[in-house]
């Protein structure tokens, strides 16, 4: 829980989860030390976030107790994939999207990938900086991407309507399909009209 509350308030967490979405893998595992000795943040927002992460995000969360415990798990995990490959013709590919159970993403493509200081695209970038907004999720600012692609979509769509603060309210977003809501749709609306903040 120590790594995890680190990652969390360095800023890591989100940007750590960004990049497995992004790294071709289909299951992705989010592993937690649940040992600690110091925790910067309340164990409650931190099981929030591991909930959260399981649910809104789709990753599959391994609980561990310590590093032993940790090692042992990986150490299972690696023999389970090699008897389950072993016999098996595998194709290496590069494309992420064309994945399957034997088209596997060569070790090059996978780091290509994840890097941490890739190039992102317009659109990615744009993705992180909706993330970073106070009551913007990633789940939501993936959502907001779908609608508008780009910043200067979202700079158009304000300035042309009379209701600022509705910008992104009725848009759907997460496995339940919740609208956004005004309170998040306002955060926006202000950060992206040409009106002076209060």
């Amino acid at each position: 829980m120590d790594d995890l509350a680190q990652s969390i308030t360095g800023g890591r967490f989100t940007e750590q989860k960004m990049r497995l979405k992004s790294c071709g893998l289909a299951h992705k595992v989010y592993l937690v030390e649940t040992k600690a000795s110091y925790l910067s943040l309340p164990e409650q927002s931190l099981n929030q976030a591991v909930v959260n992460t399981q649910v809104i995000d789709s990753f599959t969360i391994k609980k561990t107790q310590d590093i032993r415990e940790t090692a042992a798990y990986l150490t299972i995990l690696t023999r389970y994939l090699s008897g389950k490959y072993q016999d098996r013709e595998l194709c290496a590919i590069t494309d992420p999207e064309c994945t399957s159970e034997t088209n596997l993403l060569t070790f090059d493509s996978f780091s290509q990938h994840s890097v941490k200081n890739r190039v992102f695209s317009v659109g990615e970038v744009w993705l992180k900086q909706l993330s970073r907004i106070p009551k913007i999720s990633q789940d939501k600012a993936e959502a907001i991407v779908q609608v508008f692609p780009t910043i200067n979509d979202m700079r158009k769509a304000v300035d042309s309507l009379s209701n600022k603060d509705e910008i992104v309210s009725d848009i759907r977003f997460g496995f339940g399909r919740r609208k956004i809501g005004i309170a998040a749709s306002r955060v926006v609306a202000g950060l992206f009209s040409d009106a002076p903040l209060h």
